[in-house]
């Protein structure tokens, strides 16, 4: 995953409008029945989820998985401004896309899909190794699953990205994703 979030850096730093971004966004952009999903699919975005999140841990006691997941938004957030200042890559404009949501600043990765990744993916490891009702187990993973994978297309979709802006996202997330969870893991297997 990282090495493919290098290899499309360096492309997009050579081609920062590619004529495939053009063409994907168009059709995503195209699923205007799907308006209310991919719009929601984009409201868990920004700080106070990932806060909320991490107070509701605390609230349970899961004082291991609080700070964890602090860890993991704090590095999300490192690796999203790092690399917009490197890249400063355009978002989308018009004429070329529909601008459904207007954002401002560098769009490569995109931030959502970034923080998505490390907020929900980690959300989803914990449910996985510590719920205990099977049901509440599989409603957790699903609905982390579900916002992870809406999220990117809901970006392109309201014109905030271009598609290897969210591509970039859920290569470098994974990555992060993977080597917060592994330190987790194993920092729990060490205290059992």
């Amino acid at each position: 995953m990282a090495i493919g979030y290098v290899v499309l850096a360096s492309v997009v730093s050579t081609w920062p409008r590619s004529s495939l971004d053009v063409a994907v966004a168009t059709v995503v952009q195209r699923a205007t029945p799907l308006d209310p999903a991919l719009r929601a699919a984009s409201a868990f975005g920004g700080w106070i989820w990932s806060v909320l999140a991490i107070a509701a841990l605390f609230a349970a006691r899961a004082r291991r998985e609080a700070i964890t997941l602090s860890a993991s938004m704090l590095g999300a957030v490192a690796i999203e401004h790092a690399t917009k200042l490197v890249f400063s890559r355009p978002r989308p404009t018009a004429p070329l896309l529909i601008i459904r949501e207007p954002v401002t600043g560098p769009g490569f990765p995109s931030g959502h899909v970034l923080d998505y990744v490390a907020l929900f993916g980690l959300l989803a490891v914990f449910a996985a190794v510590r719920a205990r009702i099977r049901a509440v187990r599989v409603c957790a993973i699903t609905a982390a699953v579900v916002l992870v994978v809406l999220v990117g297309p809901s970006r392109v979709y309201l014109g905030a990205h271009w598609p290897s802006d969210v591509l970039a996202a859920y290569l470098a997330g994974g990555a992060w994703l993977v080597l917060v969870a592994r330190f987790y893991l194993l920092r729990r297997a060490e205290a059992a």
